[in-house]
């Protein structure tokens, strides 16, 4: 696997805000990336109950720290941006929009990559990519996200990644030997 390099993104965010944990306070870091933005249009709008923003942004997220939620409660807390899917610190009503009109209905989350450092001189680092599943991958292809996701890949190439394994041995449940072949999730 290669290394993900964010410095090439244009636009940074740095969130340092302490997350309690057990009631304590703990230092937490966040850097998030932009890789893309939109709004659907207004035809989208439905015109019962309160306003719900139909804006999304693609961010690769990079943690510094490892609190508990600490992706999740930087981007509430710092960008006023809740997660999509997320039912413990998101908004329902923006969850409940994108389940129904796009059909995303998971946690907007993914770890793409992760960089686990030798415990010994003699050991290689592990690294490894985990490309999007595809109920993850499927509404950001639709038709209404598709500027959406085309610009975030191209900054991001890993996004298209395929899943794989170079270790050999068992690839877990969402892994597909042949494309053709039908998972249930």
């Amino acid at each position: 696997a290669t290394d993900l390099d964010a410095s090439e993104y244009k636009s940074k965010i740095t969130v340092n805000l302490p997350i309690k944990i057990d009631g304590i306070e703990k230092e937490a870091q966040t850097d998030f990336h932009f890789l893309s933005s939109m709004a659907l249009d207004d035809e989208a709008e439905d015109t019962e109950g309160p306003y719900v923003t139909k804006s999304l942004s693609l961010l690769l997220c990079q943690p510094k720290t490892g609190r508990t939620h600490q992706i999740r409660r930087h981007a509430i807390r710092a960008m006023q941006s809740p997660i999509i899917g997320d039912s413990e610190h998101g908004d329902s009503r923006v969850n409940r929009f994108w389940r129904e009109k796009i059909g995303f209905n998971r946690l907007g989350l993914h770890c793409l990559y992760l960089h686990l450092p030798s415990s010994s001189d003699n050991d290689e680092d592990i690294k490894c990519i985990a490309p999007l599943t595809d109920d993850f991958k499927g509404p950001l292809e639709s038709d209404e996200l598709a500027t959406l996701w085309e610009e975030a890949a191209m900054r991001l190439p890993p996004l298209l990644s395929e899943p794989y394994d170079d270790r050999g041995g068992t690839f877990g449940r969402n892994y597909r030997r042949d494309k053709s072949e039908n998972t249930s999730l």
